[in-house]
């Protein structure tokens, strides 16, 4: 009986961690309206080379259009807007789907899955049509 209940608590844990981020904190937001998670910036995508995930270091400022976030087991999650500065472009079709670091040509048709960012793709990378992301309804 005893290893029964060990074995059920080990499996509702298990089952708990795999939808939660893999960096997030347990304090909850100033008005203590929700006890949601806040999740913290450890990841960055560089905008030039969208395709490759890099690590925040706090002591380097990135000057350039990039998307700092989280890695989740479902992938990449932004948090907050596009950073940093650099031209956007103006009639982006073109999308970058943020979960996997894919970039997507309208041209091949499709439709995106949230979390992405419209924009012009080019060979020197991404460039956003706006710093806003689409974020998924949750």
């Amino acid at each position: 009986m005893k290893r029964r209940a060990i074995l059920s608590l080990a499996l509702l844990l298990t089952a708990a961690c795999a939808s939660l981020p893999m960096n997030q904190s347990s304090s909850t937001t100033g008005d203590n309206s929700s006890s949601a998670p806040k999740f913290y910036a450890t990841d960055y995508v560089l905008l030039s080379s969208p395709t490759q995930l890099r690590t925040v270091d706090e002591s380097t400022t990135v000057y350039s259009l990039n998307v700092r976030g989280t890695l989740t087991n479902r992938g990449f999650y932004p948090i907050g807007k596009v950073e940093g500065h650099g031209e956007l472009c103006a009639d982006g079709k073109d999308w970058l789907s943020l979960s996997d670091l894919k970039i997507h040509k309208a041209s091949e048709g499709g439709s995106p899955a949230a979390p992405y960012l419209l924009g012009c793709a080019s060979n020197s990378g991404f460039k956003p049509a706006t710093r806003d992301i689409v974020m998924p309804n949750s």
